[in-house]
């Protein structure tokens, strides 16, 4: 029998941040069902996809939907799935061996839509917990539950908005949160032989025509950015990116600390650089060691697969096994 396949994964905690009070004295968890349980005419939100579809602004080209859902009683799962109606797929034609191949475009088939991108959630109460994919993440997960739970429904004051609230490991950091002398976003910026970062991505540009609604631009591309603050000569910056020795890595970094004689909360750090894509915020501890890994509280797993997706089924299992494992672990409270 064949072995079932299998896709390591990391699965992100966070926990809603109700800063105007919106959600009264109801959990995140109870939003969720109360607004999947919204009537409109012809019945509950959860059983019209359409009413769960949300044209993205400015331009309403794209797409965000929860499509999938389930309510475990003591949790909510759903996913986010990104489209662009009618958007066309670029293919390359492959041809006996040439200088080049020809690149076509390919409508989706009638009745369909091709999918950009999809990740996956779960909320248990106030906690969060998600899988995300290369371009969807929390900032859009935060914008489309805003706007289900606001804007969509009623399920939450016309003054919320979901705030997923990162937290800091402190297991990573090696002792207490407090005991963090510096922040440290960024890694590695370039190698030798990259191609010029102020231009990379303009030939994709040309071919893909939905909106980016990742924001996740690669730590390298807005090194770029860093180096032209810092430098403030836009050919120094080019000179430094084509000097890079062969076999070396360019490292650009941002370290934010606070130099005080008393202790400072963590909590505003841990609030600004929650949506930093996975594996750039480390930190230095009291002793100046640096932690090895991005120091917000994840957790590894495996998830089966069907094709090239996720099993949903199992994605459930997995994400209510990691928040079982930091409230097993003392990282989070029930």
């Amino acid at each position: 029998m064949a072995k079932a396949a299998r896709q390591a994964v990391t699965i992100h905690y966070r926990r809603l941040e109700d800063v105007t009070g919106a959600f009264g004295t109801q959990t995140f968890e109870d939003a969720v069902r109360k607004a999947m349980n919204h009537h409109f005419d012809g019945g509950k939100v959860a059983d019209h996809w359409k009413r769960r579809a949300w044209l993205v602004p400015p331009s309403s080209e794209d797409t965000l939907l929860m499509n999938l859902s389930a309510d475990g009683e003591t949790y909510y799962f759903g996913d986010l799935t990104h489209y662009t109606k009618g958007y066309l797929q670029t293919l390359l034609a492959e041809e006996a061996d040439t200088p080049s191949l020809a690149v076509e475009q390919q409508p989706p088939p009638k009745g369909k839509e091709f999918v950009h991108s999809m990740m996956y959630w779960l909320v248990t109460r106030n906690h969060l917990l998600m899988i995300q994919s290369r371009s969807l993440a929390a900032k859009q997960l935060e914008e489309y539950l805003t706007w289900l739970l606001k804007d969509r429904t009623t399920a939450i004051g016309p003054t919320g908005q979901v705030i997923l609230q990162a937290k800091f490991d402190a297991a990573e950091v090696g002792g207490d949160l407090d005991d963090i002398k510096e922040i440290i976003v960024g890694g590695k910026a370039a190698s030798a032989g990259i191609e010029d970062f102020s231009d990379a991505g303009a030939a994709s540009r040309t071919i893909e025509k939905h909106q980016d609604l990742a924001t996740r631009r690669p730590w390298g591309k807005r090194a770029w950015d860093v180096l032209r603050a810092a430098m403030n000569n836009e050919a120094d910056v080019r000179e430094l990116m084509e000097s890079i020795p062969e076999g070396a890595d360019l490292e650009v970094a941002v370290h934010i600390g606070y130099k005080a004689k008393k202790k400072i909360s963590r909590a505003p750090m841990q609030h600004a650089l929650r949506n930093l894509p996975e594996g750039e915020i480390t930190a230095v501890g009291r002793n100046g060691k640096q932690s090895g890994k991005d120091i917000r509280l994840s957790h590894p797993a495996s998830v089966l697969k069907v094709g090239n997706i996720l099993d949903p089924g199992d994605v459930v299992r997995a994400l209510r096994e990691a928040h079982q494992f930091f409230v097993d672990n003392g990282k989070i409270e029930t």
